[in-house]
């Protein structure tokens, strides 16, 4: 959107309606909100650039702080996709695991491989309780939700694949083109987004505000695929 001056915003996709369905809702608001902080964020830039050029448009190359915002953008949407699949799968993966062929068969590969080696404190604890798969449900969705995404194969493994949700529905391909994002949230959050920690350059990754608008509307699309194709699931149950 621009101003009388010719000055660009940046305004994210919108997400449109909530897929129809109750189980999903808790997910959802996690989602909704994190969109309307990014879209925030990215508010706030324009206003920093629209001050910086001093009622000009602003054509050269983004200032420190500017970028700083880009970079908490990218954090937030981070932080939103988190939010979003960790409830996503507390919510939904145990009616799944009783109802969805593929849900349970995931299910029961995880109990396979934590006993292959022996039952742990916790699996052994669960097995022995009066309910043993209500808690040996409770003790896989920890497992599932316990650390932040940190690539596509976590979002795959951990949150798609959980939730009985097919390739024909999410592509692997489909979570395989977050591979830039997830990069960028990984220099971000690990190194300050400093190109070369080896040495005592300075220089950091250039955010550029087209490319992190691109990748944050990308990463809430698919958070919004995961929560449809969790709702359809849960619908055939």
């Amino acid at each position: 959107m621009a101003n009388g001056s010719g000055f660009t915003a940046v305004e994210l996709q919108t997400l449109g309606s909530k897929p129809r369905g109750d189980g999903v809702t808790p997910a959802w608001k996690y989602l909704k909100g994190a969109h309307e902080s990014v879209q925030g964020i990215l508010d706030g830039m324009t206003l920093v650039r629209r001050a910086a050029a001093r009622g000009d448009e602003y054509r050269g190359r983004l200032a420190r702080d500017q970028e700083d915002l880009l970079r908490a953008a990218l954090i937030f949407t981070s932080s939103g996709l988190d939010a979003c699949c960790k409830r996503l799968v507390r919510d939904a993966a145990p009616p799944l695991i009783q109802g969805n062929a593929d849900a349970a068969r995931k299910f029961d590969d995880f109990l396979r491989q934590e006993l292959a080696g022996g039952p742990a404190d916790e699996l052994s604890a669960a097995i022995r309780s009066q309910t043993p798969r209500e808690e040996l449900v409770k003790l896989y969705v920890a497992a599932k939700t316990k650390a932040s995404m940190q690539g596509d194969e976590d979002v795959r493994r951990r949150v798609r694949d959980t939730l009985g949700i097919p390739n024909s529905v999410l592509s692997k391909q489909r979570l395989q083109d977050l591979q830039p994002f997830f990069k960028a949230r990984n220099d971000i959050v690990h190194d300050m987004d400093y190109v070369d920690t080896s040495g005592s350059s300075a220089k950091r990754h250039t955010r550029s505000m087209d490319w992190v608008r691109e990748q944050c509307d990308q990463v809430f699309s698919v958070a919004k695929e995961l929560i449809a194709g969790t709702a359809t699931n849960l619908r055939k149950l």
